[in-house]
């Protein structure tokens, strides 16, 4: 699914990013262990948690990374 479709305070596996150089540059590739701290309401950005950081990442580039549900 992808990552504007994931829940609230559940962790994910990215396993699908685009190939966006600032998305890069901020750590976000496939991999990696992310949990959604916060949705913005009215397709805002929603938040995502990397170890001990916090990210914001707009909607529509949410929608082109997706990712596997850590159970």
């Amino acid at each position: 699914m992808h990552l504007y479709a994931c829940k609230k305070k559940q962790c994910y596996i990215l396993n699908n990013c685009p190939k966006d150089v600032l998305l890069n540059a901020i750590g976000v590739r496939d991999g990696l262990q992310v949990s959604i701290v916060t949705k913005q309401p009215m397709g805002g950005p929603i938040v995502i948690r990397i170890k001990k950081r916090e990210i914001a990442i707009d909607k529509s580039l949410a929608c082109m990374i997706t990712a596997l549900a850590v159970t």
